[in-house]
């Protein structure tokens, strides 16, 4: 066997070995079910993950935000951190207001292979919109800088206008929860408006807690719906 091929067969090893390990992330956010929060890896590469979450409480509560995780070359076996774009316009210390970026360093310095994992993050995104005062401080204390240096300002300065540009926000990702996907990815995950003939006997299966029938009226490409008027995901969690 010449040595272009054992590197070949090297690097095929370490791309399973890898795909495994992201797989076994996937499986512990399915047993953790971390409410309010949906995401899977693309269809066509496991390092880019589509995710939405929906806010239960807090300032942002009904807001109902889209972000992409995109893990290193890597992943999980460098300390490069993953990066964590949000969709939507949102007013947050921590959200570059341009980029959409959220800085996760002051939860993870740097990615610990086998202490740190995806649900662990999927946690921290769910806390800053819970709690943005703890998560700000905690940044503070750790001398990060913020991403957005007006929104920190209007938190602990201004609260009344923080919460009201934080409504705008709330409000906008609300109007825009149906939109086109940007992508033909099949995993991408979309929404459609709660159609009682299409999908009122399979929520009514799901809330009785009934298995679900294979059928091909029923979309696979990971489609989903929410209550109109509420923004609520349909599911029993």
């Amino acid at each position: 066997m010449t040595l272009d091929a054992h590197k070949g067969e090297d690097k095929l090893l370490t791309t399973i070995q890898q795909e495994y390990k992201i797989l076994a992330e996937y499986k512990m956010i399915e047993s953790e079910k971390i409410g309010g929060v949906y995401v899977i890896p693309s269809y066509g590469n496991s390092l880019l993950w589509f995710g939405v979450i929906f806010v239960r409480q807090g300032f942002y509560v009904d807001a109902v935000f889209r972000f992409t995780i995109l893990l290193p070359d890597k992943f999980p076996d460098d300390k490069t951190l993953p990066t964590v774009i949000f969709q939507n316009e949102i007013v947050h210390p921590l959200i570059c207001p341009y980029t959409g970026s959220l800085d996760i360093s002051c939860a993870f310095p740097y990615w610990r292979s086998g202490e740190d994992h995806i649900w662990q993050l999927l946690k921290y995104i769910q806390a800053i919109f819970v709690d943005p005062i703890e998560c700000t401080r905690l940044a503070a204390t750790t001398g990060i800088k913020y991403n957005n240096a007006e929104a920190a300002e209007l938190l602990t300065q201004n609260r009344a206008e923080f919460i009201s540009r934080v409504n705008d926000c709330t409000m906008a990702s609300k109007e825009r929860i149906y939109d086109e996907p940007p992508t033909e990815d099949p995993h991408y995950i979309g929404f459609e408006k709660f159609d009682a003939g299409i999908h009122g006997s399979i929520r009514e299966r799901i809330f009785s807690g009934k298995e679900l029938p294979d059928s091909p009226s029923v979309p696979s490409n990971g489609l989903s719906w929410v209550k109109e008027g509420e923004f609520k995901p349909l599911s029993v969690d």
